[in-house]
């Protein structure tokens, strides 16, 4: 089993339906199933505001950088209706994993 150790979260609004942000999500999961290094990839939705996330989990900071500034990701605001003044993207590091289990 591949360990994440780096983490991105995209986090923003959308200017698309939520009907056609899903459409445009579920159209890219081949895409993202070929990233280098990307280990998983989370979409979320937040309840109250609207807000769709990102979560990637990388093996590597090399591979999410690598993704990050590759061309893949520079379509993803025009891709996903990114209304850029909610856009919000961070990088972590992985700490802690609580259900990290070790497959024999």
């Amino acid at each position: 089993m591949k360990r994440a150790t780096a983490v991105l979260s995209v986090k923003f609004n959308s200017s698309h339906s939520q009907e056609k942000l899903m459409q445009v999500c579920n159209e890219d999961l081949n895409v993202f199933r070929d990233v280098p290094g990307l280990i998983e990839k989370y979409y979320i939705a937040e309840e109250t505001t609207g807000a769709i996330s990102g979560i990637y989990l990388f093996e590597t900071k090399s591979s999410r950088g690598a993704f990050w500034t590759s061309e893949l990701a520079a379509k993803i605001p025009e891709r996903y209706g990114v209304i850029p003044e909610t856009l919000r993207v961070e990088e972590y590091d992985m700490a802690i994993v609580l259900n990290e289990t070790v497959l024999s």
